[in-house]
């Protein structure tokens, strides 16, 4: 059965967990952010150290370090939302420290219960810019997140 991201939501918090693992995770602040329409793609991505074979003619590769994505959330503007004010404020912080916490929430209105997939990332929120105006696009704003240690799955607690 396909799946798709209709009813998830996204909850932010403005400090880094104190270890990357679902228990430093929710001992942080969450608000959720609203309005968002495109969601962070999470994961990480390696280099590739190449292997040349001169008697093979034939280089293959291992994988060598890893870096966190760095990716874009959107989000259409919803006046006076506490999580949308958190994830501006950190896209223009020097520091810019941002957690998320992603959740497919199973409650009323989509949100989350005891039990429900959660993603949790850290890292930094950058380059904070209104949506471009046109005549199919929200009043709102993206900003970079770029992840700096891996994705932590899990389950929304009690």
């Amino acid at each position: 059965m396909t799946q798709n991201h209709i009813g998830k939501t996204i909850w932010v918090a403005d400090a880094l967990p104190a270890t990357n693992d679902a228990a430093g995770f929710e001992a942080l602040d969450w608000v959720e952010a609203k309005g968002h329409i495109t969601l962070p793609q999470l994961g990480v991505t390696h280099s590739m150290v190449d292997i040349p074979d001169l008697k093979s003619g034939f280089t293959s590769a291992v994988k060598g370090a890893g870096q966190g994505v760095d990716t874009t959330a959107t989000f259409r503007q919803v006046d006076g939302d506490a999580g949308q004010a958190k994830v501006v404020a950190q896209a223009l912080d020097n520091d810019g420290a941002l957690s998320v916490k992603i959740v497919n929430g199973s409650g009323a209105d989509n949100a989350p219960v005891t039990g429900d997939p959660v993603e949790y990332a850290q890292g930094i929120a950058h380059s904070h810019q209104p949506n471009q105006g046109d005549n199919s696009s929200y009043e709102g704003f993206q900003i970079g997140f770029r992840q700096n240690d891996f994705t932590v799955p899990g389950t929304h607690p009690a």
